[in-house]
């Protein structure tokens, strides 16, 4: 049986399944097994009916039947294309088995649609025109959304005020209540800018989730300290949710006279440099000690540096699957984080998703990176990773580390009942269910 499977078995033998308020999420991920974001949003519905759940998504990407069947997509360059033709392009989706590459536009088009990724002032205020523009949006779109008739939105918060739009528009025309996902401090972004477009993109976006603040029944937070952030600014009902995970460690192999520490994630925002740092104290501390690094390098120069690194083996990208069998087959999980000022100050409320699978894995997790970060100070406090911020106590700590199985242990030990405690999927399923259904049944009252 899956662990979807018995996680409702489990649920319906406590007699907690009732009738679902039927939820549509608005997200830039589709649900997906092997996505981060889509991930992190499939695992709040694990216990729900897939006929009460609806997608609406923008990304160049496929579900893969994970919780749910309905969605409804539109790309960005199907956004662009209507933008600057009037036709309109869409994709409802019921089920996996449809095209996985939609035809692309002409090459102007195309070139303008791999630029938008670059965050620059221009590609916010022309995405956010776009969009707003409502030239992308079919009459086929209200249809699909009146047909499923939903009871609640759940908007999974980003950096771009036209998906807040969109849900606020989709919530307030049909006088049904919104509940936002937040994992990310995208409001307190500012930056000093003497572009006059930067600041018309942030004023505008700013105001856009005031909007939403105000019109949210409900906020999730990925993690304690975002939420005390947003509630310095905003007066409103909140609950953290920290990321589940129903992994369980593996059985290591014998007789493997190599030390591995595994990384695996995003290699980009300069996280390639203390990766290296971590690398050469392991091959310091032992000639047999490696550092296995999985993820998609950014561009040549990064992985040229990586792969100058003996200590370093680069693996490439691995599936979510592949993931888990890494992490529990490993000697050592390591996170880091570079230790710069613009880490310090863009990614203080950062928290990986992959922190509650190494917890859950019963290998011992090491993290490098600046103090104040979230996920640093959450397992220091806790005491369930070996964390180092300071980079004259690496090679030592390392050396340490790699040397005593004991001191591993401790960690181990602390960071599997922090799993159970905080990263559990049936609390999280149970806490989340309670928070939709309140919403919808105290909604206008």
């Amino acid at each position: 049986m899956s662990n979807r499977g018995l996680v409702m078995k489990r649920l319906d033998l406590e007699g907690i399944i009732k009738e679902c308020p039927k939820v549509l999420v608005m997200s830039h991920n589709c649900f997906s097994k092997n996505g981060s974001n889509g991930r992190t949003l499939g695992s709040f519905f694990l216990d729900w009916q897939s006929e009460d759940l609806a997608q609406f998504y923008i990304s160049n990407e496929l579900p893969d039947g994970f919780v749910c069947s309905n969605y409804f997509r539109v790309l960005d360059i199907e956004a662009l294309k209507a933008f600057y033709s009037g036709k309109k392009y869409w994709k409802t989706i019921t089920g996996v088995n449809v095209e996985k590459v939609l035809e692309p536009g002409p090459p102007s088009l195309g070139k303008i649609y791999n630029k938008h990724k670059e965050k620059t002032a221009i590609n916010y205020v022309i995405r956010n025109a776009v969009w707003n523009s409502c030239r992308w949006k079919p009459v086929e779109f209200d249809s699909w959304v009146d047909d499923f008739s939903p009871d609640i939105v759940l908007l999974q918060s980003g950096d771009y005020e036209f998906m807040i739009r969109i849900a606020l528009e989709t919530a307030t025309s049909r006088k049904i209540p919104v509940v936002l996902y937040n994992s990310e401090d995208y409001y307190f972004k500012d930056n000093k800018s003497l572009s006059p477009l930067y600041h018309f993109y942030r004023r505008s976006y700013k105001k856009q989730f005031e909007r939403l603040m105000k019109y949210a029944s409900h906020t999730i937070y990925s993690n304690e300290m975002l939420q005390a952030t947003y509630n310095e600014k905003f007066k409103h009902e909140s609950t953290v949710i920290l990321t589940a995970t129903d992994l369980k460690p593996g059985i290591k192999k014998n007789g493997d006279k190599e030390f591995v520490a595994s990384y695996l994630g995003n290699l980009g925002i300069g996280r390639h440099k203390p990766l290296i740092e971590i690398a050469s104290a392991l091959h310091a501390a032992s000639a047999n000690a490696y550092l296995d690094v999985y993820g998609k390098t950014p561009n040549a120069e990064i992985e040229a540096e990586l792969r100058s690194c003996p200590g370093l083996r680069l693996k490439g990208f691995v599936t979510y699957e592949e993931v888990s069998r890494i992490m529990t087959e490993s000697d050592l999980l390591v996170h880091a984080e570079n230790d710069s000022e613009f880490s310090r100050r863009d990614l203080k409320h950062a928290f990986s998703t992959k922190i509650a699978d190494a917890l859950a894995s019963g290998v011992c997790f090491l993290v490098y990176g600046p103090a104040n970060i979230a996920c640093v100070k959450y397992l220091r406090e806790n005491n369930a990773a070996c964390v180092i911020t300071e980079r004259d106590a690496l090679q030592q700590t390392v050396r340490n580390i790699v040397a005593e199985q004991g001191l591993r242990e401790k960690y181990i030990s602390n960071a599997l009942r922090l799993a159970k405690q905080r990263h559990n999927p049936e609390i999280n399923l149970r806490l989340f269910r309670e928070i939709v259904m309140g919403v919808v049944q105290g909604f206008g009252k």
